[in-house]
């Protein structure tokens, strides 16, 4: 059997003879801390969907660690790198040379960051087969090229085409010399997304060493997979001490690390903006206790000289302001699961129909809106709410439970 304090706030909330406006304000809170939690779920599973699709898409392409020679290339490479690898942590490694070169394909030109690569051992730090778009990526020779769908693009070249490079020559002291002009074959295209595909381009790590005068299989650096992408930073001075040649030591977060911050910085934004969205909602909860208890002043001072406990009267107010939170949480935790849920084919549609992207592909390394229902954050979330809720009513029902019986029936 329910508690007479419940069945007394079931009474005066379900009541039409209340003030219109009380009315009003209680409606006010439950739809303000509504969407709150639907606003705050919905958030906060798009964070973490844009957390695991940089996860999932761009550290799944780029090192997680590099070791870049200062000066003299790196040579006999195959023996230095093995300590390495093995170290705890360190999932796999595989060598590299990179260099800024001019793409051209007709009339076409274009800037782009050249990467030559052990296609073998880079399967093993990278998944860049599994972003090809179009040709294949079983193999690169020395005379072929693997280009990114933005440069392949904007040079107008499609796997098959024959492409122009234009390499830099440096002396010995650094300073550049003269250019040479390589002729390769488009062998496959890639789409990650973002910027990575308007400036990476991808060629044999044998054929890049001899254009750039490279002694026989000398490297410039060492890529390496981790296991913990957020050690990155140790692990790269660890191994960095490791080495026996003169090395940069970097990591991911020099490169993308912003993209991570951002991700961060807006997440603890969406967390104290809402938070105080669902206070500003409590404070209506509040206000509509306090005009409530004016307004059943009456019926309180009539229950205390039955021999009501005022216990009980505050349990009935608190009761009756809970309940409005209450509605109010589960109902904006159903709307924010719904929206994440679908907020990716929502966006798509959306898009679709009106024909402009918020997410443009050229800049963000997505080109849409991801979500990721992390259970335990919806918890909290429902959780704060709820206790936001309950600590509203308790200022007002201890008030009605000091209201006196003699002062206020004497007025009537």
């Amino acid at each position: 059997m329910a508690s007479l304090s419940w069945q007394l706030a079931q009474r005066y909330r379900k009541s039409r003879n209340s003030n219109a406006f009380i009315r009003f304000i209680a409606a006010s809170s439950t739809i303000g801390i509504g969407l709150g939690v639907a606003i705050l779920i919905l958030a906060l599973s798009v964070m973490n969907g844009f957390e695991l699709a940089l996860k999932d898409k761009l550290l799944s392409v780029i090192p997680h660690v590099e070791l870049q020679a200062v000066s003299d290339p790196i040579q006999n490479w195959q023996k230095k790198i093995k300590p390495l690898q093995l170290h705890p942590g360190v999932v796999a490694g595989a060598p590299y040379i990179k260099t800024n070169t001019m793409i051209r394909s007709g009339a076409k030109v274009k800037a782009a960051s050249l990467r030559g690569i052990d296609l073998q051992l880079e399967q093993g730090i990278s998944a860049l087969g599994s972003f090809v778009v179009a040709g294949d990526l079983a193999q690169i020779s020395e005379h072929q090229i693997v280009l990114g769908k933005g440069i392949a693009d904007e040079v107008q070249a499609k796997v098959g085409d024959e492409v122009q490079l234009m390499l830099p020559q440096v002396t010995a002291d650094g300073k550049l010399a003269s250019h040479k002009h390589v002729s390769l074959t488009v062998v496959a295209i890639v789409s990650i997304g973002g910027q990575l595909d308007y400036q990476q381009a991808w060629v044999d790590i044998s054929a890049l060493g001899s254009w750039l005068n490279y002694p026989q299989g000398a490297v410039q650096g060492f890529a390496f997979k981790i296991d913990d992408i957020f050690a990155a930073p140790l692990l790269s001075r660890t191994l960095g001490s490791m080495a026996t040649d003169y090395v940069y030591m970097l990591d991911w977060f020099r490169i993308q690390g912003h993209l991570y911050n951002d991700i961060q910085m807006v997440r603890s934004i969406l967390y104290l903006v809402l938070v105080l969205v669902l206070a500003v909602a409590c404070f209506n909860i509040v206000a509509t206790l306090v005009m409530a208890v004016r307004e059943k002043q009456g019926d309180i001072a009539i229950l205390l000289t039955m021999g009501m406990p005022r216990s009980r009267i505050v349990k009935a107010f608190m009761w009756l302001g809970w309940l409005n939170g209450l509605t109010g949480t589960l109902v904006g935790g159903l709307v924010g699961l719904l929206l994440a849920w679908q907020i990716e084919p929502l966006f798509r549609l959306i898009t679709s129909l009106t024909g402009f992207s918020l997410l443009d592909s050229s800049i963000y390394f997505v080109d849409y809106v991801p979500s990721h229902i992390e259970p335990m954050q919806v918890v909290i979330t429902i959780g704060i709410a709820l206790i936001m809720s309950l600590l509203a009513t308790i200022y007002p029902a201890l008030s009605a439970s000091k209201v006196q019986p003699a002062f206020v029936l004497g007025q009537r």
